[in-house]
């Protein structure tokens, strides 16, 4: 709208002409003063006139781009709204579908738990002791009824505790129960670095049984006793699902770090828990890019049908496999890879040892074959700097063992759905 200032100049600009052309009909033309003053006041009405006209169509113009600028800015709005349901009807979906993947990875869960639990009662039955014969009472009534003077010396002294390596096959197989029933299973990880760097690249998992006293059970100890009774597939079912929590914990801090699971031919062979396993898994293919299962060369070599199956399973959801405790190096390699193993773990002492050959092929070459078929080679049980040395020498990338980390606990809260806070052992940098 015009200022009161440019309204002013503007009626000037026709007032002071109407009254020079008044005084000039008057002065020049003999006009009677009325038809002079007549016409004056006709031509201020007629420069009024067009004033106005001019005035209306500039608040037209103006009118007209501020209908424009709402008319844009209510289409903008639109737009927004628009965005802003599309958002919200996505966010609704996302929501709607993460929320059931959520559900049915803990019904996936529940269902391995409940799997769990079975299989260590049947473990329970099938090793539990028969019950002690009852003890008939020889003495005759009359001398029950006397009593007798007991002694010190007639009370048997307690029996002294026994230490884990003084236990037979039976108590231990009840200390072993004893631990799975009370959540006694530990996980460890030993890292696996790169070389010359020693950066942690992978973690492998291990687990220990507690007793209820604090002593560790490791594997080569309860191993030989749980087998036979049935109750490994327990074992490494529990590691399994501790390796997968750390393997959360890991994507969530966007680590690159991988962990190795081992995996025995028991677990494969488990009818009841795998299918559950690969269903799980089938939900969280996320995973295969952290989570290694790693299998001992025995298992591979000897796998039949089923654990060929199983191992097929999961390798069509992504996930790659390692074969470790390798004692003979005459393996194909290209089978290996075929069957998605991208890990080989050698132990230093069968790596630099320079005695086995791979077919035609000398352990010093053995890098070089396995690169060739798209498979990394990893020396373990490293000790000693010395054997770094070699392990360069042929150029391996890879190493584990004691001398680069011992096997480390993982603190709860790892293993909790809460925030991570100082780990027992260091996650690997990115």
């Amino acid at each position: 709208m015009p200022s009161p200032i440019k309204q002013i100049a503007a009626t000037l600009l026709y007032i002071v002409p109407s009254i020079g052309l008044a005084y000039g009909a008057i002065l020049f033309f003999d006009f009677d003063p009325k038809l002079g003053a007549l016409t004056g006041l006709i031509a201020a009405m007629l420069g009024a006139e067009a004033h106005a006209a001019l005035s209306r169509t500039v608040e037209r113009k103006a009118t007209r781009k501020e209908l424009q600028e709402l008319t844009s800015l209510a289409a903008g709005l639109s737009r927004d709204l628009d965005d802003a349901a599309d958002k919200i009807d996505e966010l609704e979906e996302r929501f709607e579908r993460e929320t059931n993947e959520r559900m049915e990875r803990i019904f996936s869960e529940i269902r391995v738990v409940e799997s769990l639990v079975k299989q260590l009662a049947v473990t329970r039955d099938f090793a539990a002791p028969a019950p002690a014969p009852e003890i008939e009472a020889s003495a005759p009534a009359e001398e029950a009824d006397a009593p007798e003077e007991i002694s010190d010396s007639d009370v048997p002294p307690p029996k002294p505790e026994k230490r884990l390596e003084d236990l037979d096959d039976t108590e231990l197989l009840d200390t072993i129960r004893h631990s799975l029933e009370t959540n006694r299973v530990d996980l460890y990880l030993q890292p696996v670095v790169s070389l010359p760097q020693r950066k942690i690249m992978y973690y492998e998992g291990l687990s220990r049984l507690r007793t209820d006293k604090g002593e560790l059970i490791l594997p080569r100890d309860y191993m030989r006793v749980a087998e036979p009774a049935g109750m490994m597939p327990t074992v490494d079912n529990i590691l399994l699902f501790r390796c997968i929590q750390v393997v959360r914990k890991l994507a969530q801090r966007k680590s690159k770090a991988g962990v190795f699971c081992n995996i025995s031919a028991f677990s494969l062979l488990d009818e009841e828990f795998f299918p559950q396993f690969v269903e799980y898994m089938q939900h969280n293919t996320d995973l295969a890019q952290h989570l290694i299962f790693e299998f001992s060369q025995a298992t591979v070599n000897g796998a039949g049908h089923v654990e060929r199956a199983s191992l097929e399973a999961l390798a069509a959801l992504g996930f790659r496999f390692s074969m470790d405790q390798v004692t003979d190096l005459r393996f194909d390699a290209g089978s290996l890879h075929d069957r998605n193993f991208r890990f080989v773990k050698v132990s230093a002492a069968t790596m630099l040892e320079g005695t086995h050959t791979a077919g035609d092929i000398h352990a010093a070459d053995l890098k070089e074959l396995l690169k060739r078929n798209g498979i990394q080679l990893i020396v373990d049980k490293v000790e000693h700097e010395r054997e770094v040395v070699d392990a360069l020498d042929y150029d391996v990338e890879f190493g584990q063992g004691f001398l680069f980390g011992e096997p480390r606990p993982v603190r709860d809260s790892v293993l909790k759905d809460e925030p991570l806070k100082a780990p027992e052992i260091p996650l690997a940098a990115d």
